[in-house]
């Protein structure tokens, strides 16, 4: 049988393929990188830090979200039994507000600051606006929790025990932003500088 020898032509097709595989994966290594610059300017809020944040920073408040949460309150003020003690009323009113912000249906745009970021998160064949979506309800939920800081009507237990409920909401929000991040979570194709911040693709 006649052995084929290994020629100077194959080598240079197999570094040829080589090269552009290496171009692909520096490409890819660039988004992922780039996507991480971007989300990290826009102050993602990491999981870990979900729980011990107390207090809320108006100017991280979108327009978009705190549109919707006037409309998430209106619809849960139908809910609230006005027989009840002005106290219980309140902390009727959050309850229900927090059940709107979950499961109301909301339609967010991208706004022109946004556009880079978008295109990024294309880039990589993620949904923006499935992601953004997912952020202005955290948003809405971080609202929530400031009206229930400023709420002197209500007792500091009761306070705590409805924060609980919104940090256990947020949770479940950054989960369904970690499901959908879920392909770009290969560490093969983050680079070195972005090793270290691993949890930026691993929120829970």
């Amino acid at each position: 049988m006649k052995v084929t020898p290994f020629t100077h032509l194959s080598t240079i097709g197999n570094t040829t393929h080589l090269k552009h595989s290496q171009v692909q994966f520096d490409q890819q290594r660039q988004f992922t990188q780039q996507l991480y610059n971007a989300m990290n300017s826009t102050g993602r809020t990491q999981s870990s830090d979900v729980a011990v944040s107390t207090d809320i920073d108006p100017a991280n408040i979108s327009e978009q979200a705190r549109t919707f949460y006037q409309v998430a309150k209106d619809n849960a003020q139908k809910y609230v039994d006005s027989s009840l003690p002005e106290k219980q009323q309140h902390i009727q009113l959050y309850q229900e507000t927090m059940r709107e912000i979950m499961e109301m249906p909301i339609e967010v745009s991208v706004e022109p600051h946004e556009v880079n970021e978008a295109l990024l998160f294309n880039n990589l064949g993620i949904d923006f606006l499935a992601y953004k979506e997912l952020k202005v309800r955290i948003e809405m939920l971080d609202l929530t929790e400031q009206e229930i800081n400023e709420d002197k009507s209500l007792p500091d237990y009761e306070k705590d025990k409805l924060k609980d409920n919104i940090d256990e909401l947020k949770a479940r929000l950054e989960m369904a932003i970690d499901d959908l991040l879920g392909d770009t979570q290969d560490p093969q194709l983050a680079p070195e500088s972005a090793k270290t911040p691993d949890n930026l693709f691993s929120l829970s």
